[in-house]
């Protein structure tokens, strides 16, 4: 059984990934190197969505308002789908 990898900061996964584009452009790895570092760059992007979700997910949370107009405040949990936060986030007119 392979471990799951362990969550890289988002701004080191972006960094670790134009390293791995850089490498890949070049054409000066192995053909056994460069698709070890695609998967690897796959592994980064699909962190880096999540990523993204999250925090879209949080700000949506954040916008949403009481009646009076102040700001409602949501306990954010990370693993909840985002379309639940939608429903929640009331309009202003």
């Amino acid at each position: 059984m392979s471990a799951k990898p362990t969550p890289v900061r988002f701004e080191d996964a972006l960094r670790e990934l134009d390293s791995i584009l850089r490498d890949l452009e070049e054409g000066a790895v192995s053909l056994e190197d460069s698709l070890a570092r695609y998967e690897r760059g796959v592994g980064l992007l699909k962190q880096c969505y999540s990523q993204l979700k999250e925090a879209e997910h949080r700000v949506h949370l954040l916008m949403g308002t009481k009646e009076d107009g102040s700001p409602e405040m949501q306990i954010f949990e990370p693993n909840s789908k985002t379309e639940t936060g939608k429903n929640s986030v009331r309009k202003s007119n």
